[in-house]
């Protein structure tokens, strides 16, 4: 009994996120684009933060290392937001 309720659960709370488009202040946007610029967003918050804690010294190609932290951010979000 308790079973088929978290499997019904589980079926609702994946069945609500099936649309890919969100709506911004009436304007209907991709997922991904929110989800990009909550990477982005992400990235620049975390920046003053590594370079307080000196982990910034070490990240020698910057541009890539903060673009990747960027994307992979992105990627949380979607897998939270997006699905």
């Amino acid at each position: 009994m308790r079973f088929a309720i978290i499997i019904r659960s589980v079926a609702l709370f994946s069945i609500a996120g099936c649309s890919p488009v969100v709506s911004v202040a009436g304007a209907n946007f991709p997922v991904w684009m929110l989800c990009l610029f909550v990477g982005i967003l992400g990235s620049l918050t975390l920046r003053p933060i590594f370079v307080k804690t000196d982990i910034d010294a070490g990240m020698t190609p910057r541009p890539l290392t903060y673009s990747c932290l960027a994307l992979a951010i992105g990627f949380l979000c979607w897998l939270v937001v997006g699905r």
